[in-house]
C-alpha cells in the first residue's frame, strides 16, 4: 500500500505499460512493520517474506535488488523456493588489490568476513546470478571464489537532464559566484560520509593567494549533528574575505542538481571511506569536469582506472590541502581525460542496464 502511495509514477507506468503480465504485490501494513523494526532479526524476517511471495507468486526465479543483508538469511535460513538471482552492493574484500588502499586491523577482518559470507552466498543450489556494480569486484569474485552462479557486472542508470543556459546563469546569479574563480561543488546530503567538514578545514589551510582563486559551493542539507559545527566553520572562513564559500542548505531537488554541475570547474567525491559507487563520477564525466576524489575504495580506483580526475586521501589534512592547492592551479584538461571519462559514463545508461536485465530473464 505505502508503496503504490510513494511511488505512483512507477505504478502507473507498470499498469499502463500490461497489468496482466507486470503486477506489483505491496506488503500489508503488518508485513512492513516487520522489516522495519531496527533489531537483528529483521533480515530474517525479509527473507522470509522474499520466499513466501515468491511461493505464493509461483516464480520460477527472484531478482533480490540489494542482498548485502540478506546473505547470512539466505545461508542460515529457509531455502530459497526458486532461482534467486541478486545485486552485491559493498563488496570490500578485494580493495586488498587496489593501489591506494591501507586497510587497517579491523577492515582486513571484515573483509575476511565478508569473502566468506559471499561465498557461502555462492555455493547455495538456488543462486543463479550475482550482479555487482564494481567491475573489479566482480573480476574478483569469479576468478577467485568457485561457484555455479553467473558474475556480471551490472551499469548504473543514469540519464543527464539537458538544462537550459539561461537556467545555469539565473543560478550563478543566484549564489553570486565572483567572476575569475575556480569553482569547486560538493553536492547532496551533507552527513558524515561527505565529510563536509574535513574539506572546509583542509579548503580553510589554503595559501592566502590560492584563496582568492578559489569557490566552494555546499549544496545539499546539512546533517543536525554537523551543521551548527559546518556552518559555523564556513562562516569563519568567509570572515577572512579570501575564499568564497558558498553553502546552500537546503534539499537540492532533481531537477536542480543538473544545474549545479554546470556551474562547477570540479566536482568533489571527497567523502570519508565511502563503500561502492557514486552517481557522481557518471555526472561529472558527462558534464565534461573533472572530480577530485577520495583514494578510498571502488570511486579511487575508478578514478585512477579510467581517468576521471585527482585522488587524495581525504583522512591526511596536509595532503588533502595539497590537492586542493594543486588543482586550483592546473587547467581541467590537465586534470582528467575528457573522452575517456565519456567513454566511462556512457556505459552507465538506462539502455544498458535494461540489456543486462534483460539477459537474466531470459536466461
Amino acid at each position: 500500500k505505502e508503496f503504490v502511495e510513494l511511488h505512483q509514477p512507477v505504478y502507473q507506468l507498470v499498469n499502463s505499460i500490461d497489468p496482466d503480465r507486470i503486477r506489483i504485490h505491496a506488503l500489508t501494513p503488518e508485513e512492513s512493520h516487520l522489516v522495519r523494526v531496527q533489531n537483528k532479526f529483521r533480515e530474517f524476517e525479509g527473507w522470509k517474506l522474499f520466499c513466501r511471495y515468491s511461493k505464493s507468486l509461483g516464480a520460477e526465479k527472484a531478482m533480490l535488488m540489494y542482498s548485502d543483508h540478506f546473505q547470512l538469511p539466505m545461508i542460515l535460513g529457509k531455502r530459497a523456493p526458486c532461482k534467486v538471482s541478486c545485486i552485491y552492493f559493498r563488496p570490500t574484500f578485494h580493495y586488498i588489490d587496489f593501489e591506494n588502499y591501507r586497510p587497517t586491523f579491523f577492515q582486513r577482518l571484515q573483509a575476511i568476513q565478508k569473502k566468506m559470507l559471499v561465498s557461502r552466498m555462492l555455493k547455495l543450489k538456488e543462486m543463479d546470478s550475482l550482479y555487482c556494480l564494481d567491475p573489479f569486484a566482480t573480476e574478483y569474485i569469479a576468478d577467485q571464489i568457485p561457484t555455479h552462479a553467473r558474475i556480471l557486472s551490472i551499469p548504473d542508470s543514469f540519464v543527464q537532464p539537458k538544462v537550459p543556459q539561461e537556467r545555469v546563469e539565473k543560478l550563478r546569479r543566484e549564489l553570486a559566484v565572483e567572476p575569475d574563480r575556480k569553482v569547486f561543488l560538493l553536492l547532496g546530503i551533507l552527513d558524515k560520509r561527505k565529510g563536509p567538514h574535513q574539506l572546509l578545514e583542509a579548503i580553510g589551510n589554503l595559501k592566502d593567494e590560492t584563496k582568492r582563486k578559489v569557490c566552494l559551493i555546499l549544496g545539499g542539507k546539512i546533517q543536525d549533528v554537523l551543521e551548527e559545527k559546518v556552518l559555523a566553520l564556513a562562516e569563519q572562513i568567509n570572515q577572512e574575505g579570501l575564499l568564497q564559500i558558498i553553502v546552500r542548505n537546503e534539499y537540492i531537488t532533481d531537477t536542480l542538481v543538473q544545474d549545479y554541475y554546470e556551474i562547477a570547474d570540479v566536482a568533489l567525491t571527497t567523502y570519508q571511506r565511502h563503500m561502492g559507487m557514486s552517481s557522481a563520477l557518471i555526472r561529472a564525466a558527462l558534464t565534461g569536469i573533472p572530480v577530485l576524489s577520495s583514494s578510498y575504495g571502488l570511486m579511487g580506483e575508478l578514478v585512477v582506472q579510467r581517468e576521471l580526475g585527482q585522488v587524495v586521501n581525504t583522512k591526511n589534512p596536509a595532503e588533502f590541502t595539497a590537492a586542493l592547492e594543486n588543482i586550483a592551479y592546473q587547467e581541467n584538461e590537465d586534470l582528467f581525460d575528457a573522452q575517456k571519462a565519456l567513454q566511462f559514463a556512457r556505459s552507465h545508461t538506462p539502455d544498458a542496464l535494461g540489456e543486462t536485465l534483460k539477459d537474466w530473464v531470459v536466461h
